[in-house]
């Protein structure tokens, strides 16, 4: 990957820092196995490098850090329009503040408000907010049951009473065997009606079966 040693070095901090891609840190590693000149190099960058850490940190004393602080803000607002929002943004700060408690206290003095009105108790049983509902599966039949690798899409009919009245294959395996497995899952199988306005009727349901095992 590299064609110098120079090249090589020049990724040394990298490699050292741990921030180096993993071909650049392959092509390294390899190459310091076959160079002796250039391990040397290495180890005496990791000696520098634990020199360093060795250093005691120095405190910036705070009239200087307040000094730098405040020639970092003027260089980063030189534009006009972001010196003008900076003010703006000074001035609104404070009265945001006692606003937002405002808002907070009115928001919670109304959650126990509506929290105090609980709605009775009542006997009435609830009625279902969905106009229609599809048929279900409540219960398929004990047995094994194996579509291979295409799953097994079908369309079945089911009457207000929960029975099936026939069914249709959409896609999947059609097989002599697998039709005689699929009819008695079907027709032993337990389902729930569909209903309109609360009431059972007929209605169709969507099966997708793939390599599945029921057993009682």
């Amino acid at each position: 990957m590299f064609e110098s040693c120079v090249e090589i070095r020049s990724h040394f901090s990298d490699y050292l820092d741990d921030r180096c891609t993993r071909e650049v840190l392959r092509a390294i590693r390899f190459h310091l196995a076959y160079c002796e000149a250039c391990g040397q190099e290495l180890e005496q960058w990791q000696s520098l490098q634990a020199d360093l850490r060795a250093l005691a940190r120095r405190r910036v004393p705070p009239d200087l850090a307040l000094r730098l602080r405040v020639r970092m803000s003027q260089h980063l607002h030189r534009n006009p329009f972001t010196r003008l929002w900076v003010r703006l943004e000074n001035i609104f700060k404070p009265l945001l503040i006692p606003a937002t408690g405002g808002v907070l206290t009115a928001m919670i003095c109304f959650c126990l408000f509506m929290g105090a009105r609980v709605a009775p108790v009542t006997n009435i049983p609830d009625v279902p907010l969905q106009i229609v509902t599809p048929p279900r599966v409540r219960e398929l039949a004990p047995m094994d049951f194996n579509t291979g690798d295409n799953p097994l899409v079908l369309v079945t009919q089911i009457d207000a009473g929960g029975r099936v009245k026939g069914y249709r294959v959409l896609s999947g395996q059609n097989s002599p065997e697998l039709m005689q497995h699929l009819d008695r899952l079907i027709y032993f199988s337990v389902f729930q009606p569909a209903t309109t306005f609360g009431k059972p009727t007929d209605g169709e349901v969507v099966l997708s079966l793939r390599r599945i095992t029921v057993r009682g």
